[in-house]
């Protein structure tokens, strides 16, 4: 259980600087679908050189809800990123996701959380919310697109979660999951989005996005090899306090508020490795 801390907790740094580095100013879209591409790729590799795992018919109900979650987040991100700067639709989405995780959790593997889990849920959105800017003119997210975003996550954490659980290894969960997740974004995205998708991989910056995408997504599944998918998510939510750090060296301002969010966010995935101990 510690070691599913510490892996979530660095699941999270990778995720945050994936999307720091594919929030490229009017390339969002391309840059989010470039870097699950090429998490694919890095996946892939590290599937071939894995030894053990087979896709069985128990796994693929799952596989396809992780699928359809990874789809359905990338897409919504990219939208969210193209209306909206880094630290406000990161925060609300991470938000939102545990608004919708411990539902799903329930209803999917009848988990119940415990009071301490109950509490550090609380401090984490306490601190999610308290990052939220309120003035005008600074700041801003795109409410529609970042809540999908959100929801999304919640879904493929459940999904990824039922795959792990049933038998299926973090990488081949992974590999399933994202092939089936790119062709339906390659459908969705428009030819705009898919002709920046060359160049794009050609980017160092969009290369590191891609390996650490990948890195992120295995290190959260060896994770839910040993912890329920709604303390795993909770731990991995820290990412918001290094998405946020991340804005500020893109150049986005914080206040106090913000600060303090932090503060209470931390507390609260200190409370989730506590209830890992104990």
């Amino acid at each position: 259980m510690q070691t599913a801390f510490w892996l979530a907790l660095l699941s999270g740094f990778a995720h945050a600087l994936w999307n720091a580095l594919a929030k490229t100013p009017g390339r969002e879209r391309a840059a989010t679908l470039t870097a699950l591409i090429l998490s694919l790729v890095a996946a892939l590799v590290r599937w071939a050189t894995s030894v053990g795992g087979h896709l069985e018919p128990r796994h693929l109900p799952w596989l396809v809800t992780a699928g359809l979650g990874e789809a359905t987040y990338v897409f919504a991100l990219g939208m969210a990123y193209a209306r909206g700067d880094l630290a406000l639709t990161y925060t609300v989405s991470r938000a939102t996701a545990l608004v919708f995780i411990w539902p799903l959790s329930l209803a999917a593997f009848h988990t119940i959380p415990s009071w301490l889990a109950g509490g550090a849920t609380l401090l984490v959105t306490v601190g999610i919310v308290l990052t939220r800017k309120p003035g005008k003119g600074d700041a801003h997210w795109h409410l529609g697109w970042t809540l999908l975003t959100g929801a999304a996550v919640a879904l493929y954490h459940t999904g990824y979660k039922g795959a792990v659980g049933s038998g299926a290894s973090p990488v081949l969960a992974f590999v399933g999951a994202i092939s089936l997740a790119v062709p339906l974004l390659l459908l969705v995205v428009g030819r705009e989005v898919r002709a920046q998708v060359p160049q794009l991989m050609r980017e160092p910056r969009l290369l590191a996005a891609g390996l650490l995408c990948a890195g992120s997504f295995l290190l959260m599944l060896e994770a839910l090899t040993t912890a329920e998918s709604g303390r795993i998510l909770g731990v991995r939510n820290v990412s918001v306090g290094f998405a946020l750090l991340f804005a500020v060296v893109l150049g986005e301002r914080l206040d106090r508020r913000q600060w303090l969010g932090m503060l209470v966010l931390f507390a609260g995935v200190a409370a989730f490795g506590l209830e890992q101990l104990y």
